[in-house]
């Protein structure tokens, strides 16, 4: 399959794009967003399987707090981390993942950063 394809599977988020926009965030709108948002049910799926992730689910308390606790599990296990963010990148067409590699490490803080605001949201 030809790795352009992929976009034709995101789901359309209109209104994150604004001119003057750093490419930076313009990557992480009109790339990262759709691309997170397309693999919610993997996602959801993932933390609703994962045993150690079970106890934060039935404990929460404020939405805070909960998204912290989401925040510091995820950062705390880099297995988990690294997996989340390669279900992410494997959806990525070459030119995207080019990008990527030239930004990696901003580029991952942001994937970190929504996938914990999406487990948050999906969960709390």
């Amino acid at each position: 399959m030809e790795r352009e394809l992929l976009t034709e599977f995101r789901p359309l988020l209109p209104g994150l794009t604004l001119e003057g926009t750093k490419s930076l965030e313009s990557f992480q709108n009109n790339i990262l967003r759709p691309v997170i948002k397309f693999q919610q049910g993997f996602l959801k799926t993932y933390f609703e399987a994962n045993s150690q992730f079970k106890p934060l689910i039935t404990n929460k308390t404020s939405r805070t707090e909960f998204q912290e606790t989401v925040k510091k599990f995820i950062g705390n296990q880099p297995n988990i981390k690294h997996q989340l963010i390669g279900s992410i990148l494997g959806l990525l067409t070459e030119n995207e993942l080019e990008f990527y590699w030239k930004n990696q490490t901003e580029v991952n803080k942001r994937i970190h950063q929504m996938i914990c605001q999406r487990i948050a949201d999906t969960f709390y």
